[in-house]
């Protein structure tokens, strides 16, 4: 299996967008099979494989390793499967195997995404192998095992967060960071996006930017708002707008949102902040899909339905129109309490005779009257 996806990467995984995390994924079948782990580096001016020098996250900073280790920890017998399965021998793979890596993984806290992409990284390259590299004869281990769906992660902050987390980040030493952080909720661009852009790709005067995003250039249109962000951005004395390292830019998000107490909140969370914000602002599914820079609208539309089933507003409005005339619960009473202590209180009460009854009912023989009969 280590044999098929080392070939996999250097046809496939090479080219792909996000190579490094599919690189990461094979790296741990190669171990497996004890085969050298595999980076991606840049030689005269073109992408190539190289072995790695060193295990993986070794060279990575010592509170990041621990990280890694107490992860690793965590999910010991899904490591285990996956070398295992490295060093199998492909006729020998089985459904049942595959069935129970993924339950595995699903066991051990895995999300549903990362259990698909370590399947689906395994069902393309039997299929490459299959359709490719004619393996006549042979069946897909993958296929029968259901991939599911990736869920969509839709975010948003309150008013008293948004306050939170630009407080952070204006207590930030790089000086790049918070109009990196800003450029990514008014253009939606990715992170890999952000540290791509030249200054040479920008247009101030026509209001866009062409970017490399999953593969391909695109070309997205810029706000206002993103203008004036650009004109502010510090230079670096490179080619690139934010100059910036992918850990330094993980280091620094890392710290703002511990700081800003939003330690769920993502960086790629800022992406689905933007466009739900465009959504809500009107933008219809086309020119949704211009701001994201994707080839269709299915991913807008998305957001578009999702805004269009937010009827909090409307909701509002109506009891605005047509206020409810039913009086509310006594929360002066129930506010802060136990619902177990209230509901003991008011069985002692019905047990003593003294059960309080609303105010619109009348009893039918009021106390001191019983002994006139």
């Amino acid at each position: 299996m280590a044999d098929v996806l080392l070939r996999y990467a250097h046809e496939f995984t090479l080219v792909k967008g996000g190579r490094d995390a599919e690189l990461t994924r094979i790296n741990h079948y190669l171990i497996g099979a004890g085969l050298p782990p595999l980076a991606c580096e840049l030689r005269d001016e073109a992408l190539c494989l190289v072995p790695k020098g060193s295990p993986i996250g070794e060279n990575m900073p010592t509170g990041w390793q621990e990280h890694l280790r107490k992860r690793r920890y965590r999910r010991t017998r899904t490591y285990e499967l996956i070398r295992a399965i490295g060093s199998t021998r492909c006729a020998d793979l089985t459904t049942s195997q595959l069935r129970t890596l993924a339950t595995t993984m699903k066991a051990e806290g895995l999300s549903p995404s990362t259990v698909q992409k370590e399947l689906a990284l395994l069902k393309a390259a039997f299929n490459v192998a299959i359709r490719e590299w004619h393996w006549e004869g042979y069946r897909n281990p993958v296929v029968g095992i259901a991939l599911g769906q990736s869920t969509h992660r839709f975010v948003r902050l309150t008013p008293d967060q948004e306050e939170r987390l630009v407080q952070a980040l204006t207590e930030c030493d790089n000086p790049q960071f918070w109009p990196m952080v800003e450029l990514a909720l008014v253009s939606t661009m990715r992170r890999g996006s952000l540290l791509k852009l030249e200054w040479d790709k920008v247009s101030l005067a026509t209001r866009e930017v062409h970017v490399w995003a999953k593969g391909r250039e695109v070309t997205l249109p810029l706000s206002q708002r993103a203008v004036q962000l650009l004109r502010s951005v510090p230079r670096n004395g490179t080619p690139y707008v934010f100059s910036m390292s992918k850990n330094a830019v993980k280091l620094a998000w890392e710290g703002v949102r511990d700081k800003a107490d939003l330690h769920w909140l993502r960086f790629a969370d800022l992406r689905h902040l933007g466009a739900t914000f465009y959504a809500r602002a009107g933008l219809n599914a086309h020119e949704l899909r211009l701001v994201l820079g994707h080839k269709t609208t299915k991913m807008a539309e998305v957001y578009v339905n999702l805004v269009n089933t937010d009827v909090m507003e409307a909701l509002d409005h109506a009891e605005g129109r047509r206020p409810i005339g039913r009086r509310m619960p006594p929360r002066e009473v129930h506010a802060g309490r136990e619902a177990g202590a209230i509901v003991a209180e008011r069985r002692t009460a019905r047990l003593n005779g003294e059960l309080a009854l609303p105010p619109n009912v009348v009893p039918l023989f009021p106390k001191g009257r019983s002994d006139r009969r």
